[in-house]
């Protein structure tokens, strides 16, 4: 993660680190999106705000707020098929 330029600051802000890990998430999706404008990607809104959540070090309490159970579920399931995939057989 880079650091949020904050002059005379000892200790940056909650509101400061947010802004500074949802600045890192922004250049991570342009760095997908090679070159393409972030207005025009199309994007799993459910993904997002999980890939979110994580970045934010949310506890699975946190998560399960935000995403609903559901939602939970679903990641869960789609994370546990991208394991079994990678792994050899």
């Amino acid at each position: 993660m880079s650091q949020l330029i904050l002059e005379g600051v000892a200790e940056p802000s909650y509101r400061a680190q947010v802004v500074q890990i949802l600045a890192d998430f922004r250049r991570e999706w342009q760095t997908m999106a090679e070159g393409k404008s972030l207005v025009e990607i199309d994007a799993p809104v459910g993904l997002v705000l999980a890939d979110i959540a994580d970045w934010l070090q949310f506890n699975p309490q946190e998560r399960h707020a935000i995403l609903g159970g559901k939602l939970v579920s679903q990641i869960n399931c789609l994370m546990e098929e991208q394991v079994s995939v990678k792994l050899p057989s």
